[in-house]
């Protein structure tokens, strides 16, 4: 029986080469490398600098300098393993953890040794990645070895000096004998005829159609692209490195791309014309008039004047709109955040994808699993590197919740976590989890992760010390009983909590400044009746499945029997199981007769008590809040966000300790790449009671827990509809903290905020939030609720009467703007210069 549902994706191995961008002959040996490498067109190629080239100087922002735009784009474009034009390169990219010993297979080459022949050898195999040469030899047995009717056309262009034209636009093999053969394999499978490149060479390709050694390493590769993405037409200098680095890497971004070296502009004009006319043309099912249009993009070292000058050369008569002019490079190296603005990702390329059921084993400390590796049909069995190909694993949303599916990127350091056979690393990435491929007709082993190991392992990457806690051990128990956080909807109803929490005994703790309190309670049973009308209450409201049966199912409440002690007058409880003829007294331990005819009236003997972790008071040590909390946080939007998560933990780290309630990472997206990391979550949770439930002493150990991780989202829910007065005050000061800014505008850790409202909602939060009217109703459209900030943001609104984090901005910079005209019209006032008019404020 299948545990597990997954989709798994075979893809060439995304080799990042690191090289400075002013390093012209580096970047050739790349281009000449990737041409012998399936997928080699589509290898990102990442700049490392301290200072930016003049070209880029108005496009890399000041925040974002040498080392943090590598890293850029390297979150962009999420390499499986690197290649270093020259040592060193690694660590000034911020990816020096990759070079430490923590994986079995290398992750980080030199290019001299990605075709470094073996001493016994006189030909050179490819470190990383898979060779050409296989590629070759299955395009001949299916296709060239055939006589053809229509037999296309193929050229091999001989490469220029002093420039990389023929190494961008066409492909160029590597001139050292050791890797000779792969050029004569292109030969002798394709007959080319070799020519210089010339304007009339570029039209046999883009225009007629005519295979190039470029060409080949995209065999058998589909790429995902919708009908938003027109053709770009990039302009470049083929002499300058910076232009050929965007060149290559727009390849890898969703628009098809069509070069154009400048220096045949001219000559070129009047096929670029036909290229533009051909692409303006209705979006198909659109009624509206939309049309598709191609892009004539510069690259960077174009001067501007230049490129104006250049445009003037096409012929006149173009459609209206045919043509969109672009004079910069898409920001692919800063991570963009707002959500609503589309911005295009990194193209998906993957040569074949399936979706498979997993079958979930235990013979040692770890679950595991294992799927029939995806593969090539064109590969040798046996090949020399351990990243010849990938195959990429993404877990389903559904299935056995007790999988870590979801867990945090790794971009930068792989020491954790192990996913592979031994605990070997594999990169975590917004693809999923990538398995680097060596062997064919080979099974990969798994190793899985339970969502309390992985976040305790994740945070002591961090520095922190994890470990359940008492409440978090009761909160874990109570969801083996609800099956899930998909049964805690048992639970969402206050009336049931405090029934529940009234039928609790046990031991009580109570803590104050100077000592703990202790006080035991018993065990209380509640009849039938009050069962049943609570049940009733509950489905007059609407709430759908909350019959008696799955509360006994759950093992939240049992059936027994009570009786009265006739020696003592305790009342005592039996269970079916153990109730007899005689009967021992839990208080005064004598036995009796059981009441055979004394039963009391209307069946009241029948009575329910609850039972395992729901017998523990204080409403289960603030179990029952924290549970509905990551509840809402699971289905807010719909019942299928991905998440991870922990109830609740002792945290110690410098010296500090701290409990919070629960812990999780939440993602935006379900079987879907996504793009941003998994969010992590932080919760404080209140159950019922009166005063103040939200203390300053509790916001502070919050925040201490908030500095060590920002970026975390915090989350406080108390059991009840409002905050008072007092929490509100307090709040506001913790919200504000919360909202500092951080590197991309955000609020560097968002305060969600959730009450009874939300912790009990019967569906989703929008229709809650609208059924509910007034102030809650102007939050309930998608937008304030489309990610976890809009939530918080709104929740902050709707509780603590604040501005929205986008006004609290607004009025900062107009507050400032005011106090420096106030300072200028002040000193202008001192030097005896009448004070101007204050303008109005910015908006």
């Amino acid at each position: 029986m299948s545990d597990l549902s997954a989709e798994i994706q075979l893809r060439p191995t995304r080799i990042g080469f690191l090289v400075h961008p002013a390093d012209l002959a580096s970047v050739r040996r790349i281009m000449r490398a990737c041409t012998c490498l399936w997928g080699g067109v589509y290898n990102p190629i990442i700049p490392v600098f301290n200072k930016p080239p003049n070209e880029w100087k108005s496009e890399v922002y000041e925040r974002f300098k040498g080392a943090a735009v590598a890293k850029g784009y390297v979150r962009f474009f999420e390499p499986d393993v690197y290649v270093e034009a020259e040592a060193g390169l690694l660590e000034k990219a911020g990816l020096g953890a990759l070079r430490e010993d923590h994986t079995f297979h290398s992750q980080v080459i030199t290019l001299k040794e990605l075709f470094e022949p073996d001493q016994d050898r006189s030909w050179s195999e490819p470190e990383f990645g898979l060779n050409v040469h296989d590629v070759l030899g299955q395009i001949y047995k299916t296709e060239q070895k055939f006589i053809l009717r229509d037999k296309g056309e193929s050229v091999l262009v001989k490469p220029q000096r002093a420039n990389a034209l023929v190494e961008s636009v066409f492909g160029a093999y590597p001139t050292s004998p050791d890797m000779s053969y792969i050029q004569q394999a292109y030969t002798d499978v394709y007959k080319p005829e070799t020519i210089d490149a010339t304007p009339d060479t570029w039209r046999r390709v883009f225009r007629g159609g005519a295979e190039t050694p470029l060409r080949v390493t995209r065999y058998g590769l589909n790429t995902e692209r919708y009908w938003y993405h027109d053709l770009v037409l990039f302009v470049f200098d083929p002499s300058r490195a910076t232009d050929l680095i965007d060149l290559w890497n727009l390849r890898l971004e969703p628009h098809p791309v069509l070069p154009v070296p400048i220096g045949w502009f001219e000559a070129l004009a009047d096929d670029i014309y036909d290229f533009l006319e051909s692409q303006h043309r209705p979006v198909a099912g659109n009624p509206n008039g939309v049309m598709h249009n191609a892009t004539i993009e510069f690259g960077r070292s174009i001067r501007k004047t230049d490129a104006e000058r250049l445009i003037k050369k096409i012929k006149p008569g173009l459609s209206p709109g045919a043509l969109t002019l672009k004079y910069w490079r898409n920001s692919i190296w800063i991570d963009h955040r707002n959500d609503r603005v589309h911005r295009d990702r990194r193209l998906k390329v993957v040569a074949s994808e399936k979706r498979v059921d997993l079958i979930l084993k235990k013979d040692g400390p770890r679950l595991h699993t294992a799927f029939e590796a995806l593969e090539p049909e064109f590969s040798g069995r046996h090949g020399k590197g351990e990243h010849r190909w990938v195959n990429v694993l993404r877990l389903s949303n559904y299935g056995n919740k007790t999988i870590a599916a979801l867990l945090p990127f790794n971009t930068f350091d792989r020491s954790w976590p192990g996913l592979a056979m031994g605990g070997e690393r594999v990169p975590i990435g917004g693809e999923g989890w990538v398995y680097p491929q060596r062997f064919k007709n080979l099974d990969h082993y798994v190793s899985l992760l339970n969502p309390e190991e992985a976040i305790i392992g994740s945070l002591k990457q961090l520095g922190i010390k994890a470990e359940l806690s008492e409440p978090g051990h009761i909160a874990k128990q109570m969801l083996e009983h609800l099956g899930g956080l998909w049964g805690v909807h048992l639970l969402a109803d206050l009336e049931t909590l405090k029934l529940l929490n009234k039928m609790a005994g046990g031991l009580r703790r109570k803590r104050n400044d100077h000592e703990t309190i202790e006080e035991n309670f018993e065990l209380r049973t509640a009849r039938l009746k009050e069962w049943t009308d609570l049940i009733s209450q509950r489905q007059e409201k609407g709430a759908h499945g909350s019959e008696l049966a799955k509360f006994t199912k759950a093992n939240i409440i049992r059936l027994g029997l009570e009786t009265d002690c006739p020696h003592c007058n305790a009342k005592n409880w039996s269970t079916l199981t153990s109730v007899d003829y005689r009967v021992v007294c839990e208080r005064c331990l004598k036995p009796y007769d059981f009441p055979q005819a004394g039963l009391r009236d209307h069946n009241r003997n029948w009575t329910y008590r609850v039972v395992g972790p729901f017998s523990v008071p204080d409403y289960g040590r603030g179990s029952y809040s924290s549970l509905l909390a990551l509840r809402v946080l699971s289905r807010y939007r719909s019942a299928m966000d991905r998440m991870t998560f922990t109830t609740a933990m002792n945290l110690n780290f410098d010296g500090i300790q701290r409990e919070v309630d629960f812990i999780a990472w939440h993602g935006d997206e379900h079987m879907q790449e996504t793009h941003r990391p998994p969010q992590l979550l932080i919760g404080e949770a209140k159950s019922l009671g009166r005063g103040e439930l939200i203390t300053p002493s509790e916001l502070a150990k919050l925040k201490a827990v908030a500095e060590k991780l920002p970026e975390a989202v915090i989350v406080l829910a108390v059991l009840r509809d409002h905050f008072t007065e007092a929490e509100k005050k307090i709040l506001r000061n913790f919200v504000t903290w919360g909202r500092r800014v951080n590197a991309y505008g955000e609020p560097t850790n968002p305060v969600l905020l959730l009450t009874s409202h939300e912790l009990t909602m019967d569906h989703h939060l929008p229709s809650t939030w609208k059924e509910l009217g007034g102030k809650h109703s102007k939050f309930a459209d998608y937008n304030h609720t489309r990610t976890l900030f809009a939530f918080a943001n709104a929740t902050q609104q709707i509780y603590l009467d604040m501005p929205s984090f986008d006004q609290a901005r607004r009025q900062y910079w107009q507050r400032r703007h005011a106090r420096r005209l106030a300072r200028q019209s002040g000193a202008e006032a001192g030097s005896g210069i009448a004070n101007p008019p204050i303008p109005p404020p910015l908006t």
